[in-house]
């Protein structure tokens, strides 16, 4: 989305090195271990709107959406976040990807919340279930899905277009366009240590195969639009540098870590979110306007 000259742009990510590693060290490994334990009584999956759960009633449904519209979008954010991820920056940008996609596309913007200690596969098949169990008793028709997801909530979406239908119509076969926000856009064989497995993902957009299928097909018809930070793709000339180091960590130089695309039909968009995150950035939201219109 922006350009920068090749001797700015290394010198810019000289400067974000070090604080991108900083954060990095303060911040909780999403994908960094095993799964943690889980109340067995405790959903893979909840619906919110509102600031509360929703059931998948008919008679919750309508109270929860009282203005639902025949275009409905589905928020996944990060693992371990919540709906109030989507109002970061808020008092810089003055809306959120939600209200604005509701108040100028006429959107309905439902937020779906995975059980942040379960693996994207692990998560796959509920949400299926559980968003049809929504469509199933949505007030109006439905014409049209869109998909958005942060980070590692981008991951589960990804998981759950590969799940087939669960007899009858599916839901995701409404879905037209799915909407990737820094999500890790790499896959390699094998693990390693959590540091160096969170590492892989902040500073190259990679992570292993126990995290993400590399067999899982695209959905059909959707058109996929992968935003990702500079300094995580080759366009950044440090980004680059460390991914390509990365990719050969724990191997000997006759077994290269070899990366694969995880969005290879994917329009890919580079942002500049030093100061912004992807979550809530002012190019996000022209760029999302644009793409469900």
């Amino acid at each position: 989305m922006s350009t920068t000259s090749p001797a700015a742009g290394l010198l810019r990510d000289l400067v974000d090195l070090p604080w991108r590693l900083l954060g990095l060290s303060r911040a909780p490994l999403a994908l960094a271990g095993p799964a943690v334990r889980r109340d067995p009584d405790e959903d893979a999956v909840v619906l919110r709107s509102g600031g509360r759960d929703v059931a998948t009633t008919p008679e919750e449904v309508e109270r929860a959406f009282p203005h639902a519209t025949g275009r409905l979008v589905l928020f996944v954010p990060d693992a371990g976040q919540d709906e109030s991820a989507w109002t970061t920056h808020l008092d810089q940008v003055g809306g959120t990807y939600p209200s604005r996609l509701a108040s100028l596309l006429e959107w309905t913007p439902v937020h779906v919340l995975p059980h942040a200690g379960l693996r994207p596969s692990e998560v796959a098949v509920d949400l299926v279930a559980t968003v049809q169990e929504l469509v199933d008793v949505w007030p109006v028709p439905l014409t049209r899905i869109a998909l958005v997801g942060h980070g590692t909530g981008g991951l589960v979406l990804r998981a759950a277009c590969a799940v087939d239908a669960l007899g009858g119509e599916s839901w995701l076969s409404l879905v037209e366009d799915v909407v990737l926000l820094g999500t890790p856009h790499l896959v390699v064989p094998g693990s390693g240590p959590a540091l160096a497995r969170q590492l892989d993902q902040e500073l190259a957009g990679i992570v292993t195969e126990e995290y993400a299928d590399p067999q899982a097909p695209a959905l059909p018809g959707a058109r996929y639009e992968l935003v990702v930070d500079r300094n995580q793709t080759r366009s950044s000339l440090i980004g680059g540098l460390v991914g390509g180091l990365l990719w050969w960590r724990q191997r000997l130089p006759t077994r290269p870590r070899t990366a694969r695309e995880l969005f290879p039909t994917a329009s890919v968009h580079h942002v500049e979110s030093r100061q912004t995150t992807l979550v809530n950035h002012p190019e996000v939201h022209q760029a999302l306007l644009g793409w469900l219109a």
